[in-house]
């Protein structure tokens, strides 16, 4: 057990010191020393040495047209130093400046100009123009700002000049700026070391309360309780560590291959297709039926007996099945697609550093594994000794892994079937699982309350009967429908038109020159869980379909991984779904690009500047 968590723990140190090590050979002599040099006096300098940065490196400042009369200005504000908003300043003698948009900013009690409002994180500020003049505005930025080391810059005054008319002429799908997160995750690869492990790793950690790890949990919870007798809690602490550890080798392998191939491969893609489904989830059906222990009932006595000696080698130690579990896992299960792996996917292609890409969302897996490792560690502890009980909790999670599989069916089956497989497991399982038996008087509410959660299910189960009765559909259509005694009432949803073919989707786009209007254009994936999610509640929001009525609205449907939907994937830099970007005068807003279900929450707040 030792030797084990040790060469994980070797594992782990050794990728660690690849990414310092790779990363030194990149950097000039003088920066490694400011970044190695050490004050005691103030913290940031242990990131920026003992001097200040240059102004226009500690902030840097674009200026682009979002439209005809309205421009976004950014700073790209450096860790370790701040902005005063009372500074910032705009003038123009080629247009009226109507409007300053600022974001929200930070009171800081500050030693040279008392308490101030700042900014220390990246900002946007959208100028609103009238009586323009002429073609190309010249615009006037004035700024000051303040490093925490104790040094204040002068105020700055730098002239700047954009072109409008360029929005109505140009026909080539030109990305603009990036977004702040962007930049941001940018910042972190470009730094490298240990503040690109670090970022990387809470970024996994933040993603760990999405629907991309919840399957994760059941999965190794229902590989530790399947062992007999029931393991200690080092050993189960161990098979969570190796189903972790295995899972971020997966993410490793992605950015990996994406730093060596390039967008020539998208693992996560082809892991997707109808066949590996198939085959993974009748892996899941397979150990959910050896909870039942039917297999001493029903195989061969030869196949029987191989399986007897894969599990006494299990039973030995062997960690080899967890840790395929963990990978496959990783690719199969919960395909998600988040801002910091989207991000990292197309600064190593760029850039071709497989080392980078792999050593990046190898943290971030571990990140994303932290609270799996937590869950199951307590787990055990929760456990009741063996007996009765021990048999029902095998049973459940027996039914938990008979739902990942539909989960996965879920992919590539039709909705009706998919239906009645989930009507039929909701309403066998409580049966089978005691939700109608006796009970007792007892004092122990615990059981009163596991007994009212499986009639619950059985009701929902009951409610997906009536849905298949009524041919399928969305489920909270047809619930509506009865609280209001008919069927008029229904949910509404935006309609995406399918995008055919990249002289279809070049055509749309360039039609936006003469037309006007925006194209908001959606990655989507009928594996992709974020997808399905943000269909059912983002796309069916009232505020949503009011501020995209104006808008065209077209979807790719990369559900099946082929040469049309790798070349839409790579021609806009998208690494998978969901995706949102919008278009206008023939090209992309790239700063209104929204990737993850996260960045969906968002979407109101984005489209308020279309």
């Amino acid at each position: 057990m030792r030797r084990f968590l040790s060469a994980l723990f070797l594992l782990i140190w050794g990728i660690f010191l690849i990414t310092n090590y790779s990363l030194a050979d990149t950097q000039d002599p003088l920066e490694q020393n400011a970044l190695l040099t050490v004050s005691s006096e103030n913290k940031s300098n242990i990131i920026y040495g003992s001097d200040p940065l240059p102004v226009n490196e500690a902030f840097q400042l674009s200026v682009a047209p979002i439209n005809e009369t309205t421009l976004n200005v950014r700073w790209f504000i450096t860790d370790g130093y701040y902005l005063y908003k009372d500074k910032i300043s705009f003038a123009s003698e080629d247009a009226f400046i109507a409007n300053i948009n600022y974001p929200d900013s930070k009171t800081k009690n500050d030693d040279f100009f008392g308490q101030v409002e700042v900014y220390e994180k990246p900002i946007e500020v959208l100028l609103s123009l009238e009586n323009i003049e002429k073609e190309s505005v010249a615009l006037t930025i004035g700024y000051q700002g303040c490093w925490t080391g104790g040094v204040c810059y002068p105020p700055q005054k730098i002239e700047a000049k954009t072109s409008i008319a360029s929005l109505a002429s140009s026909t080539t799908n030109e990305t603009g700026l990036l977004s702040i997160e962007e930049l941001e995750i940018n910042e972190l690869f470009q730094k490298g070391g240990l503040a690109l492990f670090l970022g990387a790793l809470l970024a996994g950690l933040a993603l760990s309360w999405t629907p991309c790890v919840y399957p994760m949990i059941p999965i190794l919870s229902g590989i530790i309780i399947g062992q007999n007798p029931i393991p200690s809690k080092a050993r189960a602490i161990s098979m969570a560590l190796t189903f972790v550890v295995s899972m971020s080798l997966a993410y490793g392998l992605i950015g990996a291959s994406a730093g060596y191939f390039g967008a020539g491969i998208n693992l996560q893609s082809i892991m997707q297709t109808s066949w590996v489904l198939f085959v993974f989830s009748l892996i899941f059906l397979f150990l959910a039926f050896s909870m039942f222990g039917y297999y001493d009932i029903q195989l061969p006595a030869k196949l029987q007996n191989k399986i007897n000696q894969i599990s006494n080698r299990q039973k030995s130690g062997v960690f080899f099945g967890v840790a395929a579990m963990g990978f496959l896992s990783a690719l199969i299960v919960g395909p998600c697609v988040t801002p910091f792996l989207a991000t990292a996917l197309s600064y190593v292609i760029a850039g071709g550093s497989a080392i980078k890409g792999g050593v990046s969302l190898f943290a971030m897996g571990l990140g994303m594994g932290i609270p799996i490792l937590i869950v199951c560690s307590l787990g055990v502890n929760a456990l009741p000794k063996p007996g009765p009980w021990m048999e029902t909790i095998k049973h459940s999670f027996g039914f938990i892994l008979i739902a990942i599989a539909f989960y996965l069916l879920d992919r590539i089956l039709p909705s009706l079937v998919s239906l009645i497989l989930w009507a039929g497991l909701l309403t066998i399982a409580p049966i089978a699982l005691g939700a109608f038996r006796h009970l007792n008087a007892t004092k122990r509410l615990w059981l009163l309350f596991i007994k009212a959660i499986g009639l619950i299910v059985f009701a929902y189960g009951v409610l997906l009967w009536l849905l298949v009765a009524k041919g399928g559909g969305d489920i909270r259509e047809h619930l509506e429908s009865l609280s209001f005694g008919s069927f008029e009432q229904t949910i509404e949803h935006i309609q995406f038109k399918t995008i055919e073919s990249e002289q279809q989707l070049d055509l749309a786009i360039a039609n936006t020159i003469n037309s006007k209007q925006t194209i908001a254009l959606k990655y989507y994936a009928d594996w992709c869980t974020s997808c399905n999610k943000i269909e059912k509640t983002i796309f069916s929001d009232p505020e949503v379909i009011k501020h995209l009525e104006n808008i065209i609205t077209l979807q790719v449907d990369v559900t099946n991984y082929n040469a049309l939907t790798k070349t839409l994937l790579a021609k806009f830099g998208v690494v998978g779904p969901p995706a949102l970007l919008f278009f206008k005068n023939g090209k992309e807003l790239r700063s209104y690009r929204i990737i993850g279900e996260k960045g969906f929450n968002k979407l109101l707040k984005k489209m308020e500047g279309l």
